[in-house]
């Protein structure tokens, strides 16, 4: 990183609660591999104080900022545009500066399709959950041609709106809830889950969000991805390898979403030696 002076940019990530994130670690290394005066930090912002967050970017020398839990919908409502793409989407992850304007882009999709290379593509995917980062990941399983989503929640309803904004009328779209008799007669038919709920995220690395006896239902072949990557191997992805599955932390999802956004906010692309060199960074910590 770079000395900070008076023209320093200031780049930054708000959510709630913000311990675990490893954004920061990415993103410096990324703007001091380019030689860019700016630096990131990570900016806890409880749901309460959202709107003043948003309003102090206006006021700051703010090059662009990341958006993660809760805030990834909620947020839309402060800015000035929203890309198409996150407007289809309903949630955004990355806000740039435009002149005085605002813009909300996102790049969870992107970031999830380089989770799902080489994995063959299921007719059939169940996400867990349907906040901000599940609609990003059904935007990008429907992209692809996945043909039957389902989504297990525990409200009923909660995944309503996800549906209606996305607008892939050829997908079957259906919701299940959590530990009900539809979720276990749909997992034997299903050969890629995806948990985007932070079941299992660091301090509560005990929780999974589905117990070996539902993952016991799905074929031998069926992958099981987290978005969760603090610790690398959640709960669940333990119970899902111990009975042979493929599976996937939410890493390299987290560093394709940065290195997006990265491009957004300075128009251009970070090496991939820096990605990599903070990413055995994270490793190693």
């Amino acid at each position: 990183m770079l000395g900070i002076d008076a023209k320093t940019q200031l780049f930054g990530l708000i959510g709630y609660p913000l311990a675990q994130t490893h954004s920061p670690r990415l993103q410096n290394a990324a703007l001091s591999a380019m030689g860019l005066n700016g630096v990131y930090l990570a900016m806890p912002t409880a749901p309460e104080r959202l709107a003043s967050a948003v309003g102090a970017m206006r006021a700051w020398p703010v090059g662009g900022f990341n958006v993660t839990v809760p805030h990834k919908v909620a947020v839309m409502e402060f800015l000035d545009a929203i890309s198409p793409e996150a407007e289809r989407i309903g949630a955004v992850n990355t806000i740039s500066r435009e002149g005085d304007r605002l813009v909300g882009h996102n790049t969870d999709h992107v970031g999830f399709l380089a989770m799902l290379a080489g994995i063959p593509l299921p007719e059939r995917a169940i996400i867990l959950g349907a906040g901000g980062s599940s609609r990003a990941v059904a935007f990008a399983l429907a992209s692809v041609g996945v043909g039957e989503i389902l989504f297990a929640v525990r409200r009923a309803g909660a995944s309503r709106e996800v549906v209606s904004s996305l607008r892939f009328p050829d997908v079957g779209w259906q919701e299940v809830l959590f530990g009900s008799p539809a979720l276990r007669s749909a997992l034997p038919g299903t050969c890629l889950v995806v948990n985007t709920t932070p079941v299992g995220m660091a301090p509560e690395i005990d929780a999974s969000a589905l117990d070996a006896d539902a993952l016991a239902l799905l074929p031998p072949q069926a992958a099981v991805l987290d978005l969760v990557y603090s610790p690398a191997e959640t709960r669940l992805l333990r119970l899902a390898r111990e009975r042979g599955h493929p599976t996937r932390n939410g890493l390299t999802m987290l560093i394709a979403q940065a290195a997006a956004a990265f491009s957004i906010w300075t128009g251009v692309q970070a090496p991939e030696k820096a990605w990599h060199d903070a990413l055995h960074g994270i490793l190693e910590h």
